[in-house]
């Protein structure tokens, strides 16, 4: 069985100085892993943590979504910020630019199946094109002096090695981590993942390797390590309605019902402080469907999605707390008396 105290191990890059408290990271997921969530996942044991994709077009750089993409959260070190696009001198600008503005680490977005973005020629479109991938990771690792690292897929459809060969011509031009969906990016998010075809990179790579893709606990955990060998694990979706997973997979046991309705009680009211009462009310009803969901009440998700403004749904948590504690205590006890 695999051993997964070694994900608490600090991860050193093979260069400079930069390490990453623990081995296992939160994925960026652009709408989901904003500051609010990134700040929480980290005060719950996240290693690492990098932010929202952001474009590397100049003529993004100042809107409102770009601008809160970038914000820099204290004490997380490093500070990490993904960047998208497909013209290297364009990207090594941008890459520049964040460094000025206190990035340590820089993420190059090599994975991201989503037709806008692809569409660009960049995330996932890029492993049709390894020699123009290779030129991006190349200009932007001369254009700064710290880490960068690269996120893929493991090719464009299940059956070719796309993602192993943009891997190793990342590798080759200075890039220091890898991180990969075990999934193509035709598969986007959904099916088996693959994580055997990791094994086979790892006996190739000289860098680090973490296995992303359909982790949401223990058991998968050691299933995506033993079959992928990586180093560590990204977490994307699953730590969706559980920020807390990062200390479980370090051994500790996840908080009682009563502190999970506490931290979704403080998630709540720090979107809203972020964002402001009118986006941030938009934004919290996604992150109270995936709490409820994962606590068994997906009935009450469709009474918590009527409240329209902050101040009720922060009442409405409140009203319904007793309530979701007494019926997650019921639903333990009935799944103990089967076991």
């Amino acid at each position: 069985m695999i051993d997964l105290t070694t994900l608490s191990a600090p991860l050193a890059l093979p260069c400079g100085d930069v390490s990453l408290r623990n081995r296992i990271a939160l994925a960026p997921m652009a709408g989901w892993t904003d500051v609010p969530f990134r700040r929480l996942a980290w005060r719950y044991g996240a290693g690492h943590l990098v932010s929202e994709m952001l474009s590397s077009k100049p003529e993004l750089w100042d809107t409102g979504k770009s601008s809160q993409r970038r914000v820099l959260i204290q004490g997380v070190r490093p500070q990490a910020v993904q960047i998208a696009g497909s013209d290297p001198k364009i990207m090594a600008e941008s890459a520049k630019r964040l460094v000025g503005q206190g990035v340590e680490l820089l993420d190059i977005n090599f994975g991201c199946p989503a037709k806008k973005v692809c569409s660009k020629a960049a995330g996932s479109a890029l492993l049709a094109d390894i020699t123009l991938l290779q030129r991006i990771v190349e200009a932007v690792v001369a254009a700064v002096s710290v880490p960068v690292t690269v996120k893929t897929r493991t090719g464009l459809t299940p059956s070719d090695r796309a993602g192993l060969e943009a891997a190793l011509a990342a590798q080759a031009v200075g890039a220091q981590m890898v991180v990969m969906h075990a999934r193509s990016r035709a598969c986007r998010f959904v099916g088996p993942v693959d994580y055997g075809r990791l094994g086979e990179l790892r006996a190739k790579l000289d860098i680090p390797l973490l296995v992303n893709g359909d982790i949401d606990g223990v058991d998968a955990a050691r299933r995506a390590l033993g079959s992928s060998r990586a180093d560590g694990v990204m977490i994307g979706g699953g730590a969706m309605g559980q920020p807390w997973i990062f200390s479980t997979l370090m051994g500790q046991a996840p908080p009682e019902l009563g502190e999970r309705l506490t931290i979704m009680a403080e998630h709540l009211e720090s979107m809203h402080e972020f964002y402001g009462h009118e986006t941030g009310t938009r934004i919290a009803r996604k992150h109270i469907q995936a709490y409820l969901k994962r606590l068994g009440m997906q009935s009450l998700c469709r009474a918590s999605m009527q409240e329209d403004t902050a101040e009720g749904q922060v009442r409405w948590l409140r009203a319904h707390r007793n309530l979701i504690v007494d019926q997650g205590r019921r639903q333990q006890a009935l799944g103990s008396a089967a076991a």
